[in-house]
């Protein structure tokens, strides 16, 4: 078997494990609505599978604004094919098959993610919990 057909069965395996769905948006230019109220645009980058893994136990409790946060780092899944993620897009989950608590998610893209033969895009996002 080629490198090549290897790299390919694996993101054929790879996929068959993304069994939620997500779509992302990219944060635009801010846009003022009749009420006055300020909110940046959003433009659709992608709806499809996806998988989320928290890669660490631990997480980070920054204190900003006199409001503390806790911080979880998370790797999000999709397919290679699928369009390059920038930091700042926004990753929503909209359903999880195996476990439901993960449907509404939101999380930020924190690092793209480059890789010679990847079988997924694995990038890494934040979920802020306030």
């Amino acid at each position: 078997m080629s490198a090549v057909e290897a790299v390919l069965r694996g993101r054929a395996a790879a996929e068959s494990l993304m069994l939620d769905t997500c779509v992302v948006h990219r944060p635009g230019e801010p846009v003022t609505d009749a009420d006055g109220n300020v909110t940046p645009s959003l433009t659709l980058l992608y709806t499809g599978p996806c998988k989320i893994q928290q890669t660490l136990a631990q997480s980070s409790n920054p204190v900003a604004g006199g409001h503390r946060y806790t911080v979880q780092d998370v790797r999000w899944d999709t397919p290679v094919l699928s369009v390059p993620f920038e930091v700042d897009d926004v990753v929503t989950i909209t359903d999880a098959v195996l476990d439901p608590q993960l449907t509404g998610k939101v999380y930020r893209v924190a690092e793209p993610f480059h890789k010679t033969g990847a079988t997924a895009q694995r990038t890494r996002v934040e979920e802020v919990v306030a």
